[in-house]
């Protein structure tokens, strides 16, 4: 007793010590340093705190990012210009180290995975080495390659994973009807800056009508597009991996939401999705998947901005469709000179979406792919979803969760990715795409 009764006071002197130290070398920087040492400091400190999170509850990592991803996908860390979702995919890597129950076995889907980074780094290094293109190339590729440590997670981590999503879903689509319902005009959302919003204003979206524009919900989500296929991933996942009441409830809020971004190519997957679960489902699960499938079909259409925005799709008023089929058109000259290689990836219509309205580039994600870094890339990419394709046509036939991830990647493949292009350039539907993919695949494994 008295050798640790001596010990114990030099341990305290030396904790207090350290402590006061490292206070001191973190506030001194911070109080009155320059704005790049202060940003240092605010960095180092969150990536310290991260580290230590990640390491002794590395679940917590996960639900991060899930709920970031649910709610507030264009969040950035706090007083940088990084994106927190793209922070936590590479989080995710570090956590599924201390994940117990880890069984890591790379697979085909990992091959893959490096043929397309190797191909997209190629492309990089041909049409523009510079630092603008490589800090793009690392964000799509922390967005794209996050589907592997998805992939691998252990059933614990997977549940809350899914859950957390879910619910995070549920939670924005509530904030999101809400504020078309207080804020038709679209005010408060400069108020909501954290999540991405300008606070100078002009954050409303709107949809041309017959009689009048109409509000798009964007909730936290910044952009209805984006809005949409987040959105159509928590339908996907509340269907599959809920029960009874909270799947009722939860599907109805989420899908819901999703009808008022009023996001066709969003829309489209998730009815392409349940049109293939009902025609590969056994016969048990085929007469209530169609009157669940009516029942949506007519609140869907009760609803009459979504019934408005249906209606008049590819008609005279559609100038969205009208933009695009220009866009298609003008593809083949924009491409001469590039067509190997691309035009590259640090393009300011990539990042501007006024110049991007200018450019109007292809509202498609493989022509796309080739628009940023060629036909070499273009094809892996195509071989890619191919492959994602005929899997998923065949794990459909499965037990009920996996049919409907599987039915889902499917409808990812055959319509978000080829009627809208943010899964190329914008992280969120990148990651969402992945997240997907991720837990499909891990399903199949699992068989």
């Amino acid at each position: 007793m008295s050798t640790l009764a001596g010990v114990r006071p030099r341990e305290t002197i030396t904790a207090l010590a350290v402590s006061c130290a490292l206070t001191v070398a973190v506030l001194v920087p911070f109080l009155r340093g320059s704005e790049l040492s202060r940003l240092v400091v605010v960095v180092g400190v969150v990536t310290a705190i991260a580290a230590w999170v990640t390491a002794v509850h590395p679940v917590m990592t996960v639900r991060a990012f899930a709920l970031v991803l649910a709610v507030v996908p264009y969040l950035h860390v706090p007083s940088t210009g990084i994106p927190l979702l793209l922070v936590l995919s590479v989080g995710i890597w570090v956590a599924l180290l201390f994940l117990p129950g880890l069984d890591f076995r790379p697979g085909w889907p990992e091959a893959l995975l490096g043929l397309l980074a190797a191909v997209a780094l190629l492309s990089v290094v041909a049409t523009d080495v510079s630092a603008d293109a490589f800090v793009e190339y690392a964000a799509w590729l922390a967005a794209t390659a996050v589907l592997v440590p998805l992939r691998f997670l252990p059933e614990p981590a997977r549940t809350a994973c899914i859950h957390t999503f879910v619910l995070g879903c549920a939670v924005a689509a509530m904030i999101g009807i809400a504020l078309l319902r207080v804020d038709p005009q679209g005010v408060l959302l400069s108020r909501l800056s954290f999540a991405g919003y300008d606070t100078l204003g002009n954050n409303a979206q709107l949809v041309p009508g017959t009689e009048q524009n109409t509000l798009r919900l964007t909730g936290t989500y910044v952009e209805p597009n984006i809005a949409g296929l987040v959105l159509a991933a928590g339908v996907l996942l509340a269907v599959a991996y809920t029960r009874g009441v909270s799947r009722v409830v939860l599907t109805a809020l989420i899908g819901t939401a999703l009808l008022l971004t009023l996001s066709r190519s969003a829309i489209g997957t998730v009815a392409v999705a349940f049109i293939v679960l009902v025609l590969l489902a056994g016969g048990r699960r085929r007469i209530p998947l169609i009157g669940a499938g009516l029942a949506a079909g007519l609140g869907a259409f009760a609803i009459p901005v979504v019934r408005e925005r249906l209606f008049n799709s590819f008609g005279p008023s559609d100038t969205g469709s009208m933009v695009r089929s220009l866009a298609f058109q003008d593809f083949p000259d924009k491409m001469q000179g590039h067509w190997w290689w691309g035009l590259g990836w640090a393009r300011e219509e990539f990042r501007d979406p006024v110049v991007g309205r200018m450019v109007n580039f292809v509202a498609n994600a493989p022509l796309l792919t080739v628009y940023r870094g060629g036909v070499i890339l273009g094809a892996v990419a195509i071989l890619l979803l191919l492959v994602l394709t005929v899997r998923s046509a065949v794990a459909a036939r499965g037990e009920f969760p996996q049919a409907v991830l599987a039915c889902g990647v499917l409808a990812f493949c055959l319509v978000a990715l080829q009627l809208d292009f943010p899964a190329v350039i914008q992280p969120p539907a990148t990651v969402v795409f992945s997240l997907l993919v991720g837990l499909s695949l891990q399903a199949r494994a699992r068989d």
